[in-house]
């Protein structure tokens, strides 16, 4: 609705559903280090971010090379994954014969949780959803590509930044078995 006040300045006011569709979307994520990308995960699902000494990881055998092992964690069993050699990077950690403290990113789905190693948490970062893409096989290989819920562009660097689908990264076909499935053993 267009108005004029006394001073002769015109205003423009919107009826309240009108003024919320136009406001931004904006959600807060979780950016850390994939490769020489950045990924992002909600930060609502992140629970907590540890440093997990290597020697307190169980391996298990007969598990993808991506399945770390598994490690006490507030009296449960904890699943540790390589993010990055789960998304088909190059990880450092297979080249690694150190005893190394592994960064890992907690995430909970639907009760279960599962551990993220990467090589470094950024920072919390703000998107507006409006301007997230959507996956491409232009962009992304067909592996990568069901991982990946969309990407944005980080305008100072013109860098991508993949958000990772992390049903997906909890459903992951190549394990064999549902990683719920695992944590209900």
């Amino acid at each position: 609705m267009l108005s004029s006040t006394k001073s002769g300045a015109i205003s423009i006011s919107f009826a309240g559903e009108e003024l919320a569709a136009r406001k931004k979307k904006v959600e807060k994520f979780l950016q850390f280090q994939l490769g020489k990308d950045k990924g992002l995960l909600w930060a609502e699902i992140v629970r907590e971010i540890i440093t997990v000494p290597e020697s307190e990881i169980l391996p298990v055998p007969q598990m993808p090379e991506c399945v770390i092992g598994i490690y006490s964690w507030r009296s449960e069993m904890l699943w540790i994954v390589d993010l990055e050699n789960l998304l088909g990077y190059h990880s450092p950690l297979l080249n690694s014969s150190a005893n190394l403290s592994l960064m890992t990113m907690i995430v909970e789905l639907d009760g279960q949780f599962l551990g993220l190693v990467v090589q470094d948490v950024n920072d919390i970062v703000e998107y507006d959803l409006q301007a997230m893409q959507p996956p491409s096989l232009e962009l992304f290989s067909g592996f990568l590509l069901p991982f990946i819920l969309g990407h944005f562009t980080e305008v100072s660097t013109n860098q991508m930044l993949l958000l990772l689908q992390v049903e997906t990264i909890f459903d992951y076909s190549l394990w064999g078995v549902n990683i719920a499935i695992l944590n209900e053993s």
